[in-house]
């Protein structure tokens, strides 16, 4: 299968042309360790809410064979890195790339200083093969490289920005593949506008230490999508106990969140970085909105849902994101892109893949014109939430994302205790006093 990517050949904003790749049907088995890389400005940028802004990082050179994707809860009082943009024209993962800017949307007006960390990359390592192959495949060895970084951490605090030099250790954690999913639910009634870019307040989710989230795709609000969560004041480490109090929320329609609505989803995964004794796990039950547009508008539907969690495979493939249709996009104006349909196997996961592949704007999440389904059911995605960064047009034909497709296995909370002891059985000595430290 041909397809067409339109990229910036010099800088972003520059001068774009068009390439055709050819797709095969690939795939790929993860390592069980992920190298982190930090995202630091180079450079003074006003940064305006809700305005997304492409800004220049001290270059992070990416190992060949990997992918990446954000470590989420935002890192910079100002805003969330949702997306990076490879030097020059976006490469295959196996081959070495650099990243040297990032697409950062602020959800508060204010200054980023050089030298601010804005963000944080997961690299993960992997070997690709032919689909019929993967099974066979056995995972690359990989040596995590220690780095030290000097950076300034930012967070915000009754209305004033603080910042806080800090020199550390940079370095990475090993994956359980266990997680569970927390429900993100509103605590307070917002009027949003398509474009807007809110923090709206969410009953606190309690995250136990060395966790990592990633937001669930597949939107889960009728108005529109969460990019990040929050945690107030000083950022703290992966490894330390996180209460998250606001969702980072995109709106593609007009509307109201109302106090008890679902407006998304996060998986909360479980990771090795200090020696674990013991892993707190008490989740209960949850009534919630589920806020849906059917043939007779905008639905709620009051449902109580019981805590899951899952246990995701080593392995997984690609699906790429084609434009089905024409369509005029304007900065900083979220838009619904069809695309040829993605079936989404049952019981599989959605994994947005980063760094852009279009020029005028970022893949951010999947929509589909059915009711909300489960994890567990089959489904298929037939349009795209895009974040448009220039004003252009989108092609029919053209590249406007990958996505990753893990499958996974879906078990009641004492299920997934039993995998995360025999994820620890099996670590064993892996799990040695550490200091390594991320902010």
């Amino acid at each position: 299968m041909k397809i067409e990517m339109l990229y910036w050949v010099d800088h972003v904003g520059g001068k774009v042309e068009r390439l055709d790749v050819e797709l095969k049907p690939f795939g790929y088995k993860m390592a069980p360790v992920t190298q982190w890389k930090t995202l630091i400005a180079e450079e003074d940028v006003e940064v305006e809410k809700g305005k997304p802004v492409v800004v220049k990082v001290r270059t992070v050179d990416i190992p060949e064979n990997t992918i990446l994707g954000p470590l989420n809860i935002m890192r910079h009082a100002l805003g969330t890195v949702i997306d990076v943009v490879e030097c020059g024209i976006p490469d295959r993962v196996e081959e070495e790339k650099c990243i040297d800017q990032v697409l950062f949307v602020p959800v508060d007006d204010g200054v980023i200083k050089a030298g601010d960390l804005v963000g944080v990359l997961k690299v993960f390592f992997i070997k690709t093969g032919f689909l019929s192959r993967i099974p066979l495949l056995k995972p690359p060895k990989v040596e995590l490289r220690e780095e030290i970084v000097e950076a300034n951490i930012t967070w915000r605090d009754n209305g004033n920005i603080y910042r806080e030099t800090m020199k550390t250790r940079v370095f990475g954690y090993t994956r359980s593949h266990v997680g569970v999913w927390e429900l993100l639910i509103a605590d307070e009634r917002v009027r949003v506008k398509k474009g807007d870019v809110v923090r709206i307040k969410i009953k606190e989710v309690n995250l136990p230490p060395d966790t990592v989230v990633v937001p669930l795709s597949f939107m889960r609000n009728a108005y529109g999508t969460v990019l990040d969560v929050v945690e107030l004041g000083k950022p703290r480490k992966v490894e330390d106990e996180k209460r998250i109090q606001q969702a980072v929320f995109l709106a593609v329609e007009d509307g109201w969140i109302e106090e008890g609505d679902l407006v998304g989803v996060i998986n909360v995964y479980f990771v090795g970085v200090e020696k674990l004794c013991s892993i707190p796990l008490e989740l209960e039950p949850k009534e919630v909105n589920l806020v849906y547009k059917s043939g007779e508008g905008v639905i709620r539907k009051n449902v109580t849902i019981e805590p899951f969690g899952y246990k995701r495979a080593a392995t997984a493939s690609w699906e790429v994101l084609v434009a089905d249709e024409r369509k005029e996009v304007i900065y900083g104006e979220p838009c619904l892109i069809k695309v040829k349909n993605v079936r989404i196997p049952r019981n599989t996961i959605v994994y947005p893949m980063c760094i852009m592949r279009h020029a005028y704007g970022a893949f951010v999440d999947l929509h589909s014109d059915t009711p909300l389904q489960k994890v567990e059911e089959e489904r298929y995605a037939n349009k795209a939430v895009f974040y448009p960064i220039a004003d252009g047009e989108v092609r029919e034909g053209e590249i406007i994302g990958i996505i990753n497709l893990y499958s996974v296995e879906v078990g009641t909370l004492s299920k997934v205790k039993q995998w995360l002891d025999s994820w620890l059985d099996e670590m064993g000595e892996a799990f040695a006093e550490s200091d390594w430290p991320m902010w």
